[in-house]
């Protein structure tokens, strides 16, 4: 496991920033409101990635822990949100489904029924 070293404040150490952190000495913030990119959290997969990413973030100090714990709840939320919304599609089918086999099912005895 890779650890992150500090100076004596907590601090990551500038000399370990990565170069994109680091402007005239001093450490950019994490997340420019102008360079953000739009993030796609329309299937399980991307929310996924954008917590893995979230993550790895927080592990390179660029995100504060407390910021990044807040962000993966919201993650967490739009992930069952999905995941609701993707059930309720899923039983909607199999109820479509159930309402077919059931109409063959009543046309296949038609015939005995009428004839009884």
């Amino acid at each position: 496991m890779n650890t992150v070293k500090t100076d004596l404040t907590g601090q990551i150490r500038l000399e370990d920033r990565h170069e994109s952190q680091l402007e005239h000495g001093a450490a950019l913030d994490p997340t420019p409101v102008n360079s953000m990119h739009k993030i796609r959290l329309n299937d399980a997969e991307t929310i996924r990635m954008e917590m893995a990413r979230l993550y790895k973030d927080m592990r390179l100090g660029r995100i504060d822990t407390q910021d990044g714990t807040r962000l993966a709840y919201v993650l967490d939320m739009v992930r069952k949100a999905h995941e609701t919304c993707e059930l309720q599609r899923r039983v909607e089918i199999i109820d479509q489904v159930n309402k077919i086999r059931k109409l063959k099912w009543l046309l296949q005895r038609m015939p005995i029924l009428a004839m009884s």
